[in-house]
């Protein structure tokens, strides 16, 4: 439930040309691929138990109201820290020697704007869901925008730290929580309701995010005598205003074309039909985790390699995407098969209200190719220092999503989010490979 925190932050890299990276920088990414993997896997699976115990519990409409308002933390979190998370990540690999006077700063950038963003996301959910108490809506979007979104800026710093394990053990530790909280409510008759959810949701995130924050200062220590404090701190954040702005837009755009649907179709449909999209879509994200956990262990290598920034900085990280992408195409590969195959298990495992999701699922079932494809072209211009072109490509596509939506979710419904998400997911794909091999001829 909810935005992925730690999805895009990982293990620290001290290579700065993949073409000749030495073999010990190899079995580095494979190691930190593996402590990626034990933590985004232990923690889809949890997620995954999660998911199927709350949709359960409140069914297709209730569920798909609980989704509206997760689509709109999804939207806002991108530019509550301003990108605070991959600012410091890129510190992080490039100046190590900041990360101890920065963090602080970063996480009380990412606190503060995660509140203020929640009071705006609110807003819209009294117009898309006005069902469901502002009470509830608050402490979903807190959930997200705060907790998760400190979680996911506390491994972004343990990684790139190198401790990758560290960074998987506190996601799988904040997941078992909500799982725990989960279990609670479902074993309780009536207990799952959206009276009391929201408030479990809200409290494990809480405890998730204090401990994450708590473990993270004790680990650095205080600063310095003479280093710069908290405030200071977070002025150097705000000062990278420009990156973290194009690393917003970039994310937010990306949220767009993922999760502008879900309120869309709650709002242009009903929130039963969002409840099934909702699930088929979260049902291909888990099919999604072995890639991230790659893309994740990989992420701040992609700013090592494109160190050198231009032609050679773009050919070196499109280097590194190429070396990574026989295991996750592949991945992808088998992800799409097991969707169509395995379809028809989904009202089995959430109920029957959630029949004819299966249909969906097979709609989607090709979308594990095309994220990979678009996703692999996106890092490699990141790494390069070209994330303004990425921004501005998955900007376009996310307005051409809105668009696409508006027109095909009044005649088509679900069927009508199936082929925007499709289409627009593609055409990212197509465009950036574009990008990135319209640069390197050019260079």
């Amino acid at each position: 439930m909810g935005p992925r925190a730690g999805d895009s932050v990982v293990a620290c890299c001290d290579v700065t040309e993949v073409d000749a990276r030495p073999a010990s920088a190899t079995s580095g990414l494979r190691r930190s691929s593996a402590s990626m993997l034990l933590g985004h896997g232990g923690r889809a699976v949890l997620a995954a138990l999660t998911f199927v115990l709350v949709a359960r519990g409140l069914g297709d409409a209730g569920f798909g109201t609980v989704g509206a308002v997760m689509a709109a933390a999804a939207l806002a979190l991108p530019f509550a820290s301003l990108g605070a998370v991959h600012l410091l990540v890129r510190s992080a690999v490039r100046e190590p020697g900041r990360l101890r006077t920065t963090a602080p700063g970063a996480v009380l950038v990412t606190a503060v704007g995660g509140a203020l963003a929640t009071v705006l996301a609110a807003l819209v959910c009294l117009v898309v869901v006005p069902s469901l108490p502002l009470a509830a809506v608050v402490a979903l979007l807190a959930a997200d925008l705060v907790g998760s979104a400190l979680l996911e800026l506390v491994a972004g710093v343990q990684v790139a730290r190198g401790r990758a394990m560290a960074a998987a053990l506190s996601q799988v530790g904040f997941h078992g929580l909500r799982f725990a909280a989960a279990v609670v409510l479902f074993a309780v008759p009536g207990g799952m309701t959206l009276q009391t959810w929201p408030w479990a949701y809200a409290a494990t995130s809480a405890v998730g995010a204090v401990v994450a924050v708590v473990v993270l200062r004790a680990q650095l220590g205080p600063p310095a005598p003479g280093e710069e404090g908290v405030v200071a701190s977070a002025r150097w954040v705000l000062s990278q205003w420009r990156d973290g702005f194009h690393f917003s837009v970039g994310l937010g755009s990306q949220a767009l074309y993922n999760d502008l649907d879900k309120l869309m179709l709650a709002r242009l449909d009903s929130v039963a039909a969002n409840g099934a999209y909702t699930a088929a879509y979260r049902v291909v994200d888990l099919s999604l985790v072995p890639l991230r956990a790659v893309l994740a262990a990989a992420y701040p290598r992609f700013f090592a390699a494109g160190a050198a920034g231009g032609t050679a900085g773009l050919r070196s990280a499109v280097a590194l995407a190429r070396s990574i992408a026989p295991t996750t195409v592949g991945w992808c590969a088998l992800a799409s098969v097991a969707l169509l195959a395995g379809a028809d298990l989904v009202p089995v495992l959430l109920g029957e209200s959630y029949e004819g999701t299966q249909g969906v699922v097979r709609g989607l079932a090709v979308l594990p190719l095309l994220k990979v494809a678009h996703y692999l072209a996106a890092d490699a211009l990141t790494g390069a220092g070209q994330q303004r072109v990425r921004s501005a490509w998955q900007l376009g596509v996310a307005l051409a999503n809105g668009v696409l939506n508006l027109w095909l979710i009044p005649a088509h419904g679900v069927g009508g989010a199936v082929a925007a998400s499709l289409l627009c997911d593609g055409a990212l794909a197509v465009g950036l490979w574009g990008v990135v091999w319209g640069r390197l001829r050019r260079g």
